[in-house]
């Protein structure tokens, strides 16, 4: 029976005290308390709550006040008004999780960006830049040092100077390469934690014409083709990110550690 009650929104004390009342019908909560052996305080508590919630009568006397049980009626009403709750919960709750897919589709921000050129390739490498300063500070690249652009004396210097900007930002950086002892890049084509860099050599399987570059929510895909002509695909997106992160990962635990 307690637990019938309880269900309805009575708490232990309540459904006891409601049905001692039941029981006894007019009484004292002094009385009452007496009876179920409950301290006074907490019986009054019940009682007070159980007047409020319409399943006691109060009732005056000359000496003291008494309370009856109101008819096992109002517990209907009770019901009622507890299924009215669980409706307006539940609209609440419809409500709240629109709000949070509609938040959560804001948040979404994302684009695809071609390009070509030698200043596509920087343009990229910054924007990689800012995305791991203001992420998880840490840079995933996949490239082949054989790659055309590498052959540009003015983008080598800007390389050398942008691992300069990046490790000034505190991030580092992990690379996957095909070869690492080009000596236009000696001084910081090695794996070193005051350069914060780590290298590891691809498969030869990995040794396609592709390049990737991973920070935050931002990829960068390098794609040539066989007249080592190129274009920059430009990705940002939450989900292809982490994406493109697994599979890098991947291929970095079946690289050979360059040291």
């Amino acid at each position: 029976m307690n637990s019938i009650l309880t269900q309805l929104g009575l708490t232990t004390n309540e459904s006891t005290v409601y049905l001692t009342y039941l029981k006894y019908k007019e009484k004292t909560a002094a009385e009452i308390a007496r009876i179920i052996h409950m301290d006074k305080s907490s019986c009054y508590r019940a009682v007070k709550s159980l007047v409020e919630k319409g399943l006691l009568i109060t009732v005056p006397r000359l000496r003291g006040t008494t309370h009856t049980a109101a008819s096992p009626d109002v517990l209907k009403e009770l019901l009622q008004n507890k299924k009215n709750e669980l409706r307006t919960q539940e609209n609440q709750l419809n409500d709240f999780v629109q709000k949070l897919i509609k938040d959560t589709e804001k948040k979404r921000s994302t684009y695809i960006k071609v390009e070509q050129g030698i200043q596509a390739i920087r343009d990229q490498m910054n924007r990689n830049l800012e995305a791991a300063v203001s992420s998880n500070k840490i840079i995933k690249e996949l490239y082949r040092l054989s790659f055309p652009y590498f052959k540009d004396k003015e983008h080598v210097e800007w390389v050398n100077e942008f691992a300069r900007r990046r490790i000034k930002a505190g991030v580092s950086i992990k690379q996957i390469v095909d070869f690492a002892d080009k000596q236009v890049f000696a001084p910081i084509m090695k794996s070193d934690k005051k350069l914060l860099k780590e290298i590891r050599l691809m498969p030869k399987e990995m040794r396609g014409l592709y390049g990737l570059r991973i920070s935050g929510d931002i990829a960068n895909i390098t794609s040539f083709d066989e007249k080592e002509n190129y274009i920059v695909i430009t990705i940002k997106d939450t989900y292809v990110a982490l994406l493109l992160n697994s599979m890098f990962d991947f291929i970095w635990e079946r690289s050979e550690k360059y040291i």
